[in-house]
């Protein structure tokens, strides 16, 4: 039973010197986060946030332009279409159109209000 005993004991004391480099270890971690964490957020915040921000900006923008685009062709289209079938497609198309681009625009209102309700 004393080698039971005494190996008990070394693995006590060898658990105990483990968790005294553990919290040893981690106020170094501390230390390290406290230093760079504030350097990371303030990248975040200059660097990342204005580019998604901008990427974000620029992928919407591109489709409503596009959107945007094709009702100005539909729209002159009307003027010169002679075809009262064509003509008649193309005012549709346009209304449609045009009502698209308006629930697009009520849902982004709606959205960027309740968005801004958690500011």
């Amino acid at each position: 039973m004393a080698p039971d005993f005494i190996e008990s004991i070394e693995a006590r004391i060898i658990k105990r010197k483990e968790n005294a480099m553990s919290k040893e270890f981690i106020e170094i971690l501390k230390a390290i986060f406290a230093i760079t964490v504030p350097c990371i957020m303030e990248l975040i915040k200059s660097k990342i946030v204005p580019a998604i921000k901008r990427r974000a900006y620029e992928r919407v923008d591109e489709k409503v332009d596009n959107l945007i685009e094709d009702l100005a062709q539909n729209a002159s289209k009307i003027k010169d279409e002679e075809n009262e079938i064509k003509k008649e497609a193309y005012i549709e198309g346009t209304k449609l159109g045009l009502e698209t681009i308006r629930k697009i625009a009520e849902k982004l209102n709606k959205a960027a209000d309740e968005i801004e309700k958690v500011l």
